[in-house]
């Protein structure tokens, strides 16, 4: 098998099986936490049960957000490979930890180091998948690679229904049956880990399998960069420097990273309790559900890329953007619970169509050698906005959960406002994205120039 495809194809399925173990958590996670969590009075405050959900998406998004950057940026000088390995790793002890982890406190710090885990693997993965693409073929590979990670985000919710069911047969509690699904995900991590490491080609020292003396050279070395970062002061995006150094166009990306961020993780952590508590289904129901749309929208991913490819992502990019800001809008109101998985899917197809072309947009606005740098940068603007779209999420469930109210004509329950406040957000991006986003910017176009330049002259 040819280099680059091979080490594609290693990208791809550890990704699957990395996404297929989380991907039978996360859904649950709000429900598995509601069976423990109770009110924290911090004297001054109540931390209710909803907002301790949202701040558990805030905490991974805390440490992956300021860590991206500087990861993606490391993996630009010691190559991709080793950075991706240590993360990996890191993700097979979260697996377990999910299960050892039985109050707010422990999962909030389980999930903050998943935030350094997960910042270590999905920007620096994304970077290779364009190192070993061609150009005309960006969009197509990324979308494999992102519904590579989107199948297992889908067939996840099927795995722990079956595995909480199976659980369900030989424990006495409900919490006993989540913590039994976490521990062999923990396998399912591990099988991931050595699936990367046996496949995927490193450029820099053009073979596969690291050795356990490799390994731990760069998990020295990632800890070293972990920790010399706290000592370089103010983040760089706060900094007036940070966005004179990029193009508009660029701008206008991290702009809509932040708000897909905001939005996703704002509504994400309380779907499953939506579906919970508004339409009484059963976690076995609800995995069903998530699995089964999120099936119907893997499919989409590489049609995305493709598309991509062959037309205009920044169109592409705008079309299902706006499509998918729409859709959201509509989720809160009082529906049949046929009629909300229907609005749940389509938006989840356009979404899948979106994510390819999105990051192929970004790869076409962005020079090689800095490619990690502004992956991790984007990263870094969408979990920026994830820290604050679970905490405020939280607050909104909160305060109206147990309202109702009347908009348009329809009958509405009171998380509305959160759909509806997602929905303006993506569409206010992508507007921007519209307005500012400039063929001049593009490096694809800059380097067909050069290299026509040089033809020319080489010609004379």
């Amino acid at each position: 098998m040819d280099k680059n495809k091979r080490t594609l194809f290693g990208l791809m399925l550890s990704s699957f099986i990395v996404n297929l173990g989380f991907g039978a958590i996360m859904p649950f996670l709000s429900i598995y936490s509601s069976l423990f969590f109770y009110p924290i009075d911090l004297g001054f405050i109540i931390i209710r049960e909803v907002t301790q959900i949202g701040l558990l998406t805030s905490a991974m998004m805390i440490s992956r957000a300021f860590l991206a950057p500087f990861y993606g940026r490391m993996s630009d000088k010691e190559g991709r490979k080793a950075i991706i390995v240590v993360g990996l790793g890191l993700y097979v002890i979260l697996t377990f930890g999910f299960g050892l982890a039985t109050s707010f406190y422990a999962l909030f710090v389980v999930r903050f180091v998943q935030g350094i885990a997960s910042a270590l693997v999905w920007p620096v993965a994304e970077s290779a998948v364009v190192d070993v693409s061609k150009e005309e073929e960006r969009g197509r590979n990324l979308g494999w690679f992102m519904m590579s990670m989107t199948l297992g985000w889908s067939l996840g919710p099927f795995l722990s229904t079956v595995l909480i069911w199976f659980a369900k047969l030989f424990v006495s509690s409900q919490i006993k049956a989540f913590q039994f699904t976490f521990f062999m995900m923990g396998g399912l991590s591990f099988i991931g880990f050595m699936i990367f490491n046996i496949l995927v080609i490193d450029p820099k020292t053009n073979k596969a399998r690291m050795s356990a003396k490799e390994i731990w050279t760069a998990v020295v070395l990632v800890i070293k960069t972990t920790f010399n970062i706290s000592n370089l002061g103010i983040p760089s995006f706060l900094k007036p420097s940070f966005w004179k150094e990029r193009t508009v166009s660029l701008r206008a990306v991290f702009i809509m990273a932040f708000s897909n961020g905001f939005g996703f993780a704002m509504v994400f952590p309380i779907f499953s309790l939506f579906f919970y508590q508004f339409y009484n289904l059963s976690e076995e129901f609800i995995g069903t559900i998530f699995g089964i749309v999120g099936l119907i929208g893997v499919v989409f991913n590489p049609i995305g890329g493709w598309v991509s490819d062959r037309t205009n992502k920044k169109v592409v990019v705008l079309f299902t953007g706006l499509i998918s800001g729409i859709l959201m809008g509509f989720a809160g109101f009082q529906f049949s619970i046929m009629l909300i998985i229907g609005l749940f899917t389509a938006r989840q197809i356009v979404q899948q169509m979106n994510m390819p072309s999105f990051r192929a947009l970004q790869a076409d606005l962005v020079e090689p050698e800095k490619r990690g740098l502004e992956f991790g940068n984007v990263q870094m603007f969408f979990n920026t906005g994830s820290i604050l779209g679970p905490i405020l999420g939280g607050i909104l469930y909160d305060k109206f959960s147990e309202q109702e109210f009347t908009f348009m004509g329809l009958q509405a329950f009171g998380v509305e406002y959160l759909f509806l406040i997602t929905s303006s957000l993506a569409i206010i991006a992508t507007i921007v994205l519209i307005i500012f986003v400039k063929k001049r910017d593009f490096v694809v176009n800059k380097l067909k120039e050069n290299k026509e330049e040089y033809s020319f002259i080489a010609k004379e």
